[in-house]
């Protein structure tokens, strides 16, 4: 699949490509922009769609598969499974590929094909996992995968902790890293102004808006104080919403998308930074990629208490629930903070690649 921005399996890939002991594939589809409904229109977008086809580029094969871009739609999703699978079989065959490694994509092409004779391994994250969940179809899906996977590749101990049993020794940690040597780098200039800027980089990971409320209350408490809100997507319309709705609208700070190259100084500009999610099992499972990066920044970090931060616990988060009051408290003890943070040395994105390369030698 093709995403924007610099995710988890770009990551891997780049530093998979760095050893040059390796042939890497990567099978992606072209996807319409954060639902914009320009990009589903566009025609060149659409012809390419229709497309397959192979290029090699920085020593890494990209293979684009033809689909259909509408995949919500349950009977285009079983047509576009059809056609991943005859291309991915022919994939496999021609290039003598050895190994697959996928993530939750069901909703854009189905499962990976099944009896391929070669090992399936599932970076299982940022997904549903609750086998009580009433929506069955979720429950078949993930079934799907585990009865599939050669090794399931666990994002959280939370995640595995979650597993059910037949299928936990299958499991395998292998966490969300940071680009430490990235942030560590930055040259920062000294602060000159006296406001203080509490951010959340990355605005679509909370469904609730709680965030929004914490000022002015919160300038009462630690003085002139701004909300830098950075990031696009889906959400970003409904956040401008409600921002305008306020009376201290220049109170809030938005810079919408910011490409990963130019991310660093948002982070450095931060006196606080927040991780606001909702409390429930998906959160409590994910591994707060953003958590990484303020600490690797040597930034302080209000986040919801969830079950994977209280196992990691690095001394710079303070954990709070997710209401407007608790977040004013922890943000008002953290903008003080002068404490340690958290060695970040095993999560570092090429010290996660080598423990993959370990789980695909040993498979």
């Amino acid at each position: 699949m093709n995403r924007h921005g610099f995710t988890r399996d770009k990551h891997f890939i780049k530093n998979l490509a760095k050893t040059k002991k390796h042939e890497i594939h990567v099978i992606q589809h072209t996807q319409p922009y954060q639902n914009k409904i320009l990009s589903f229109i566009n025609p060149t977008l659409i012809m390419e769609s229709f497309k397959d086809w192979t290029i090699f580029k920085d020593g890494i094969y990209h293979h684009h598969l033809r689909h259909v871009y509408f995949t919500r739609s349950h009977q285009i999703l079983k047509f576009n499974n059809l056609l991943f699978k005859k291309a991915i079989k022919k994939i496999l065959k021609e290039y003598k590929v050895e190994v697959i490694i996928c993530g939750p994509n069901h909703y854009l092409h189905g499962y990976p094909p099944a009896n391929l004779g070669i090992p399936l391994i599932f970076d299982y994250l940022d997904f549903l996992h609750d086998f009580k969940d009433p929506n069955r179809e979720n429950t078949e899906i993930l079934n799907g995968y585990y009865k599939t996977a050669t090794k399931i590749l666990c994002i959280s101990k939370t995640l595995i902790k979650s597993m059910p049993p037949e299928y936990k020794e299958k499991t395998v940690y292998l966490p969300n890293g940071v680009d430490l040597e990235y942030y560590k780098s930055y040259k920062s200039k000294k602060k000159i102004s006296d406001i203080k800027y509490i951010s959340l980089i990355g605005i679509s990971i909370s469904e609730s808006l709680f965030y929004l409320d914490i000022l002015p209350k919160l300038k009462e408490k630690i003085g002139d104080t701004k909300l830098l809100l950075v990031g696009g997507g889906p959400r970003l319309p409904q956040i401008v919403k409600y921002i305008k709705q306020k009376k201290n609208r220049e109170d809030y700070i938005l810079e919408g998308f910011v490409p990963y190259e130019k991310i660093r100084k948002y982070f450095y500009l931060t006196d606080v930074g927040l991780y606001p999610t909702l409390k429930n099992r998906y959160y409590d499972s994910a591994c707060p990629l953003k958590v990484f990066e303020y600490s690797a920044a040597g930034k302080p970090v209000v986040s919801t208490g969830l079950e994977e931060l209280k196992r990691l616990k690095f001394p710079n988060v303070f954990l709070a629930n997710p209401t407007p009051k608790d977040f004013i408290n922890k943000i008002s003890d953290a903008i003080n903070y002068h404490g340690s943070f958290p060695n970040l040395n095993n999560f570092t994105w090429e010290n996660l690649t080598r423990k993959l390369e370990d789980i695909l030698k040993n498979i």
